[in-house]
């Protein structure tokens, strides 16, 4: 990727063109208000909320319990039924890795 990233750099510099335009745009730019940061925190402040929320309704309507009891049904099937605990370990790291790999990707 960086190859390719460093090849499209060169080659734009190498085809750089100037056009002459009699100062115009150095005009232009100072013509322009000043840009000023601008940061509105209604949103983040209102997601940090909503997650605070969800956080505590998931909690205080046994969200933890339930998912506590799902597993230990699941695990206790699993072995009760013969699995070998060997296979949810190689399922649980392929997971894993299959994870890891597209985010990975997205950064």
């Amino acid at each position: 990727m960086e190859d390719n990233d460093r090849l499209i750099e060169q080659f734009m510099k190498q085809s750089r063109q100037e056009i002459a335009d009699d100062g115009f745009t150095e005009r232009v730019m100072r013509g322009l208000p000043e840009r000023k940061p601008q940061r509105d925190w209604l949103p983040e402040i209102w997601n940090m909320v909503m997650i605070v929320a969800v956080i505590i309704l998931f909690v205080a309507f046994g969200g933890v319990t339930a998912i506590k009891n799902a597993l230990y049904q699941y695990i206790d099937s699993t072995l009760t039924q013969g699995v070998d605990i060997r296979v949810i370990f190689a399922l649980m790291c392929a997971f894993v890795f299959y994870i890891s790999q597209k985010a990975l990707q997205k950064a």
